[in-house]
């Protein structure tokens, strides 16, 4: 079991090189993230040993905090707007970890494979919270697991790698929520 000063450490050694790396990509150096931590660079080089293990764990600690929300919505929010909320949060979240996602596929790391367990996590909370909202009548009930599964990815895609601003992302999030909705299921077909 990790102590508590050596977790809070830890915690302010990924919260420093997230914003380091933001700031300054690939260049990021280990001393200046020591430095904004507070930490000395021992303290950094013993909870993460190459640079490319600290960027794994920052990825791995925002899937994480996704899995901390979406546990919180399930208990705090309504079920109509929980499953909203938490797909819109994973949108904006791909978006932010951008660098870091370039960062480890230059350094020939998988985050795919390095975080199969918290992707089959997330897709199990995804369905928890898509059943609560169809259980409701937030959701279609002929939209499955895969169907939202597919939408997010595509969503994600297009807030990491696109140059969108956040207004438009918001509108094309709520374009696509409108047609998760029962009412889009009695909406004529588009003409040809």
């Amino acid at each position: 079991m990790i102590r508590s000063d050596a977790a809070r450490n830890r915690a302010k050694v990924l919260a420093a090189a997230e914003t380091v790396l933001g700031e300054q990509g690939l260049t990021a150096r280990m001393d200046e993230i020591a430095r904004r931590a507070g930490v000395g660079v021992g303290t950094v080089y013993r909870h993460f040993a190459t640079k490319e293990a600290l960027y794994a764990a920052i990825v791995s600690a925002r899937v994480d905090l996704l899995l901390d929300e979406a546990a919180r919505l399930r208990v705090a929010a309504e079920p109509q707007t929980g499953f909203f909320r938490f797909f819109a949060q994973v949108v904006a979240d791909a978006a932010r970890k951008k660098t870091l996602t370039d960062a480890l596929h230059s350094a020939g790391i998988d985050v795919k494979a390095e975080q199969a367990g918290q992707r089959a996590q997330m897709r199990e909370a995804l369905a928890d919270l898509l059943r609560d909202a169809q259980r409701v009548g937030a959701v279609r009930p002929d939209v499955d697991l895969p169907e939202i599964l597919a939408l997010l990815r595509g969503a994600s895609m297009a807030a990491e790698t696109g140059d969108y601003a956040s207004p438009v992302i918001d509108r094309t999030l709520a374009v696509l929520f409108d047609g998760l909705r029962p009412h889009a299921l009695h909406a004529p077909p588009p003409s040809a």
